[in-house]
């Protein structure tokens, strides 16, 4: 298929698109839709990424909804409500009145909730048919190599020297991830060496994975915010392919997917209509 992408750079052009009177406010219009220049800096400041990589984000998700259109995808009630149940599940075994109710209690509003799991729905019955036919099994050559080649990935500590640090509040623990020399009040710190022994597989998973010299996510320890500061680790011991060829299963397959769907879209960005309005500054 001959590719054709269309940029028109202007900036009177309101009358031709309709937009008159709004258009100091739109950056990009793409197939008629517009992005304005409030959802640039939004998704900018939201997913702390550039403005550019925001309007690349826009852009997809403008082509997605696009596409779910096209493709007539929709969610019904009972699919929503055994998701939130699956959801609710998840967070301690709650029921779904229980975990509404919890995030009620976090100033969320329900409502906009659950519009908001509907459309990650669609997006996902949009991306399960994009890859129903395109998606191909990995092959065993295919696990040994990615295993040989990034066997580094696949060993694990036997000890953690770790500094860790607990409140009841979260911000507080926000604050010294983006700023370690802060110091605010009602967090405990203490310096602990750590075996597999003392963790559950979540947790000893967590530390794995986390580098030496970062913090790990926070998480809830003894019904309080906690997260590692990763000093140092050692004793370390490869695991066996066998073991590992699940998680390398996992992880190829999530690589392949993640390439079928940008080039998917890709090809739909080249053949869209794009007209460039005014770049954010």
């Amino acid at each position: 298929m001959k590719t054709s992408l269309r940029i028109l750079v202007s900036l009177g052009i309101c009358t031709t698109l309709g937009f008159s009177g709004i258009v100091s406010g739109v950056s990009i219009v793409i197939n008629k839709e517009p992005i304005t220049l409030y959802e640039v800096y939004k998704y900018s400041k939201k997913l702390n990424i550039s403005k550019r990589e925001a309007i690349d984000f826009l852009v997809r998700q403008k082509l997605e909804e696009a596409q779910i259109k096209k493709l007539d995808i929709s969610v019904d009630p009972f699919e929503l409500d055994e998701y939130i149940n699956k959801l609710a599940t998840q967070n301690g075994g709650m029921s779904q009145y229980e975990f509404l109710n919890m995030l009620k209690s976090k100033g969320i509003d329900i409502d906009r909730y659950k519009k908001e799991l509907k459309e990650k729905l669609k997006r996902e019955k949009l991306y399960s048919s994009i890859l129903r036919d395109k998606l191909k099994p990995i092959s065993p050559k295919e696990l040994e190599e990615f295993y040989k080649k990034n066997i580094d990935q696949f060993k694990i500590a036997n000890r953690f020297d770790v500094v860790l640090y607990s409140s009841k509040d979260k911000k507080s623990l926000e604050i010294i991830r983006k700023n370690p020399m802060q110091k605010p009040q009602g967090v405990e710190v203490k310096s602990t060496m750590i075996t597999p022994k003392d963790l559950n597989p979540q947790l000893n998973s967590l530390l794995n994975s986390t580098k030496k010299g970062d913090f790990t996510p926070i998480v809830t320890l003894n019904s309080n915010p906690a997260m590692f500061y990763i000093k140092s680790k050692g004793e370390f011991k490869v695991i066996p392919f066998d073991s590992a060829k699940r998680t390398i299963q996992r992880v190829l397959s999530q690589q392949k997917e993640q390439e079928i769907l940008k080039d998917y879209f890709e090809k739909l960005k080249a053949n869209a209509n794009i007209v460039v309005v005014r770049q954010p500054t």
